[in-house]
């Protein structure tokens, strides 16, 4: 690799340790080579490169090797001039932040600089904004009021500072003022517009951080914070910022969020980018852990918070004194001072989304609640009568009146003396209230004791059906082979000495323990023989309880059609006076099977009802948690986020750690779709995180969500990031049509960054992928785009070699629509690509191709598009009569709402 190419490398590389490498090789070898130019750029590039790298010191050296060499040869170097105005800023700012520079040192830079503003005949603006810093810096306040005023009146040029930053020092200074609503209407209207610095919206948005908290706008805080913390997190230049939003925590109340900051960036320290954003940190991080040492047990890094604390108060009380020592003012002191003592600011603000780990416990959700029976048990005539009055309300799944007949029993006739048969019943209504409440050990005991006293009584036939209620709480328990045994005993005497009803729910039962024990079409066809008996049965639900159990069996053979007609059935066989357990569970099945043939509204009614049911607490968690997986991905998406949070919240206290990051990648993509798109990225990432340690597959899905999150919150650089790690990660899969794709979009993406050279590589790197893939059309859109990044990129000769391959590829596919459409655009972008190749008479005839595909496919505005070129080409060359026949045939075919296009093309005929 030539120097050249290392520059040009370098400067697609985003800002960090890498790119610092490359420009430090390019260097060497300019200077090795004596390539005087180059070394120039390579300096002036590394200057730029340590500032917003997080080595500012390393920058002084090279940009005073620039500076020397121009003011020997400003002409050879002419060129560069903004560059090394523009770089002054940089130093004046980096220098205050050295207490080893001395101050008068930066007020010659200060000077220097503006001596040169006037020679070039610039405004003062940027002059007065950094003499203003430098009064600021050293605690003058007067000074810095009186050049605040100089700089807000002098007139803006192209040597200010951005559109973002210029609004966001100032707005600092108001804010430092205690003008908070001054500061606040100065900087909000910025980040409407558009903003694409390197240091914005970040500082902005860390710039009101307090003004928006001072103001009681909580809301906003929070939105600035959360925005603001993502991008400087990755940046060792913006430790001093970091420390903003430290400190911010502590204002908030959210002293663990505060502690999860400090242990990411604690280390940063050993290699800070300036004293002062150590002096700043250090006093951030010892306000936060300060405020935890309370807290027995906390450490960072391995250490006591207090003991920790203690140390980085030392460290910058330390530095600021080296600071006010050579300013020659006690305003660092005093600053830190104050940091170390903030206390927190209103009630606090809430800043980890809900159901991230440091989110507080979520409020629950209002749950519908079954009617409590109130009716007074009825007098009888002795305990035989209410055990039956008890039987009658629990067959008819009346439990309330149940329970209460069978309370009512124990109050009247519970001290005795009572027969054995009278004692089995009674621990047979004990053994089914236990299920009831979910009490398995409770049940089983309770029906083992009434089977032995119905055994003592003589009675065989309950004492058969109370073997098949413990064989079916054994098949809960998962003993299958137990519980399968008791009701397989049980349905073979019933068959002999039932009524219906006993008959129906005999062989329920069996075709339960046909299906825990896997032998589904056993399970089917038992629950068939039930439902011969149930349509005697006094009990309404029995049939519903057989066509749920069909639904479950036939969804475990694969037959999902026939699942959710006896799904739906069961629904509506328990809607009219079901159980409220037994039509939740109902709607949960019937929603499940809808949900697996697609029909995702009808899935989406199921749930709804299901959970408007007052059934049991896991019943109506299990249904909860389908209906808001399914509500995450549609319009209703806001309204899956309560119950996600609340799951989340609820495997989280269960120790449930598995589950918790694949139920947080649900809850990331309702935020996403209910437009809450930093919720759904501190979600996602805490579920990546999770994921790619356990190793599981999922990480893939979640790290797609997250492209689409950053895509929503325009971080670029996090979108490359996440598409090369999909791209490696399917790269090891023989997977080419899925690798293909992911390496589509992070070129894409790179060529949206203007990285125009990677983008190239990659979109060269899908091509072959979607060769392998076996799909050449893709292949050559992949091919075409890989010469127009090229040429972007500058490298004209190289874009004209894949441009003469994709013409290869091109010729080989066959004409249908598809491969017309592609060829099309081929020839569109070659006629550009020669053009500027200075080979316009084949341009010209690529242009017309370019028109006659997309004609042939009937696309009018394309066929715009292509003959507007086509048109500029012929003018260009002084075909004029020719270009005005192109551009008329073009015009008559872009439809009416092309209004933009149509009056390019009207405005090239009146050329």
């Amino acid at each position: 690799m030539n120097v050249t190419d290392m520059l040009d490398q370098a400067r697609e590389m985003p800002y960090g340790a890498a790119q610092i490498a490359l420009l430090e090789q390019a260097i060497a070898h300019a200077d090795a080579q004596r390539l005087a130019d180059e070394a120039f750029e390579a300096r002036m590039l590394a200057t730029t490169g340590y500032v917003y790298g997080g080595e500012p010191a390393r920058s002084f050296v090279t940009f005073s090797w620039c500076l020397t060499e121009f003011d020997q040869d400003p002409v050879r170097y002419g060129r560069w001039t903004h560059h090394l105005l523009w770089s002054f800023k940089a130093m004046v700012s980096a220098m205050t932040k050295f207490p080893e520079i001395p101050l008068a040192r930066t007020t010659d830079v200060l000077d220097d600089m503006e001596r040169r503003w006037r020679a070039g005949g610039h405004s003062p603006h940027a002059v007065y904004a950094h003499r203003h810093y430098v009064a600021r810096h050293v605690g003058d306040l007067e000074a810095a009021e009186r050049w605040f005023d100089r700089w807000s009146a002098a007139p803006r040029d192209d040597l200010s500072d951005c559109v973002g930053c210029d609004p966001t020092g100032k707005a600092h200074w108001l804010a430092v003022r205690g003008r908070d609503e001054e500061a606040i209407a100065l900087a909000e209207p910025v980040l409407a517009g558009r903003l694409s610095c390197t240091e914005q919206p970040q500082s902005i948005y860390t710039t009101l951080l307090r003004p928006y908290l001072r103001t009681g706008r909580a809301e906003a805080a929070r939105d600035a914070h959360r925005r603001a913390y993502r991008l400087h997190r990755t940046r060792l230049a913006d430790l001093a910022d970091i420390a903003d939003h430290v400190v911010f925590c502590a204002l908030t109340g959210n002293e663990a969020l505060g502690l999860e900051i400090v242990e990411r960036h604690l280390d940063w320290l050993e290699r800070s980018p300036t004293p002062l954003a150590t002096m700043n940190f250090s006093a951030a991080a010892a306000l936060v852990l300060g405020r935890l040492d309370r807290h027995s047990g906390l450490t960072v890094g391995g250490r006591p918070v207090g003991a920790v604390a203690e140390e980085l108060t030392a460290r910058a009380l330390d530095l600021a004194a080296r600071f006010d020592a050579r300013n020659g003012t006690g305003h660092q002191s005093e600053q830190v001072r104050r940091t170390l003592a903030a206390t927190p600011l209103g009630e606090g603000v809430a800043l980890a989304a809900a159901g991230s780990r440091l989110a507080p416990p979520p409020t629950s959700a209002p749950v519908p609640v079954a009617p409590v029976w109130t009716e007074p048990v009825p007098p009888t005539d002795g305990p035989d009568e209410l055990l039956d009055l008890a039987d009658t309300a629990f067959r008819e799944r009346r439990e309330e009146a149940a329970f209460a007949a069978w309370a009512a029993f124990d109050d009247r006739y519970g001290a005795g003396p009572l027969t054995p048969l009278q004692q089995a019943r009674r621990l047979d209504g004990a053994g089914s209230a236990a299920a009831d409440r979910e009490d398995d050990a409770a049940a089983e005991q309770a029906w083992r004791q009434a089977d032995a006293l119905y055994a003592t009584a003589g009675d065989e036939v309950r004492r058969q059906v109370v073997r098949g209620r413990l064989g079916m709480g054994l098949l809960r328990q998962g003993r299958v082979d137990e519980g399968g045994a008791l009701i397989e005993e049980s349905t073979a005497f019933l068959l002999g000495h039932g009524g219906a009803e006993r008959l129906a729910r005999a062989h329920l039962r069996l075709a339960y323990a046909h299906a825990a024990a896997g032998r589904l079409a056993e399970s089917v066809a038992t629950g068939r023989v039930a439902e011969e008996h149930a349509d005697v049965a006094e009990d309404p639900s029995v049939r519903g309880q057989i066509l749920a159990l069909r639904a479950q069996a036939l969804g475990r053979l694969g037959e999902i059609e026939e699942a959710e007609v006896a799904a739906g059935a069961a629904r509506e066989r328990f809607r009219p006076a079901g159980p409220p357990d037994e039509l939740a569970h109902a709607c949960l099945l019937h929603g499940v099977t809808l949900r697996q043939l697609g029909r995702f509204d009808e899935a989406l009614d199921a749930f709804d009802e299901g959970h408007a049911v007052p059934c049991g607490a896991t019943l109506r968690r299990l249904v909860a948690r389908q209906r808001a997986g399914l509500l995450a991905n549609s319009a209703r998406a806001a309204e899956a986020i309560a119950p996600l949070v609340e799951e989340i919240a609820a495997l989280t206290a269960a120790g449930d750690r598995e589950t918790v990051p694949h139920t947080q990648y649900e809850l990331a993509i309702a935020y996403l779709n209910a437009g809450r798109a930093l919720d759904a990225a501190e979600v996602g990432e805490e579920a990546l995180a999770a994921l790619d340690a356990a190793g599981d597959e999922q990480a893939l899905a979640v790290r797609d969500l997250l492209v689409a999150v950053y895509q929503e919150l325009s971080e670029h650089e996090s979108v490359v990031a996440q598409l090369t790690a999909l791209t490696t990660a399917i790269a090891a899969r023989d997977e080419p049509e899925q690798l293909a794709r992911v390496t589509e979009r992070l070129a894409e993406a790179l060529d949206r960054l203007d990285r125009d050279a990677s983008a190239a590589g990659r979109f060269a790197d899908a091509a072959a992928s979607w060769s392998v893939a076996g799909r050449p059309v893709d292949a050559l859109r992949a091919r075409r785009r890989h010469a127009t990044s090229l040429l972007w990129a500058g490298q004209p000769e190289t874009a004209l070699a894949a441009l003469a391959e994709a013409d290869t590829a091109a010729a080989a596919l066959p004409a249908e629509p598809h491969a017309v459409w592609e060829r099309a655009m081929l020839d569109y972008d070659a006629a550009r690509l020669l053009d500027r190749t200075d080979r316009v008479a084949e341009a010209i005839l690529r242009a017309a191709r370019a028109v006659d595909g997309f004609r042939s496919l009937g696309a009018g505005t394309q066929v715009g598009f292509a003959g507007l070129l086509h048109g500029q080409l012929l003018q260009a060359e002084g075909r004029s009569d020719e270009a005005r026949s192109v551009l008329s045939d073009a015009l008559a075919l872009v439809p009416d709402d092309e209004a933009a296009l149509r009056g390019q093309l009207e405005r090239a005929l009146a050329g």
